[in-house]
């Protein structure tokens, strides 16, 4: 699986189809293993769903879904300011274009984060004999 930059600027009118619920679908699985490497206790990957095609319909539990699973990394990860979850209702209003830019800006942020974590060097600094060594992390 892998990252799929989201698109963060999303307006009134743009049109929401299946290749952009993949790409928030599956950057939210991303995430979600990269967080678990990164910030233990490990959870189970949740189920949401599969992969939709041009001609399938969107669910009111789905966007549920996202929403639930994009709190449930934020809050194993960091605990960044994200926006207020939302709730859609089966027959209830479509994801507006705003909640999209809040959910996928908040991916953005968390995947920023995990690289940045995973590009630092790991430096272990301890003292023996009154001389300092510095682990790299690098085998000998």
């Amino acid at each position: 699986m892998n990252w799929i930059e989201p698109k963060t600027d999303w307006k009134y009118g743009d049109y929401f189809n299946a290749v952009d619920y993949n790409r928030i679908k599956n950057n939210l699985l991303y995430l979600h293993v990269k967080i678990n490497e990164l910030f233990p206790p490990e959870t189970d990957l949740p189920d949401l769903g599969v992969d939709k095609v041009l001609t399938d319909y969107f669910y009111a539990s789905e966007f549920n879904a996202f929403e639930n699973e994009l709190e449930a990394i934020n809050n194993q990860a960091y605990g960044y300011d994200i926006g207020t979850k939302q709730t859609f209702y089966p027959l209830g209003k479509f994801i507006g274009y705003a909640e999209r830019n809040r959910i996928e800006s908040a991916c953005l942020r968390l995947y920023k984060m995990i690289e940045q974590i995973e590009t630092q060097t790991r430096r272990t600094i301890f003292r023996a004999n009154g001389t300092d060594f510095v682990d790299s992390g690098e085998e000998e």
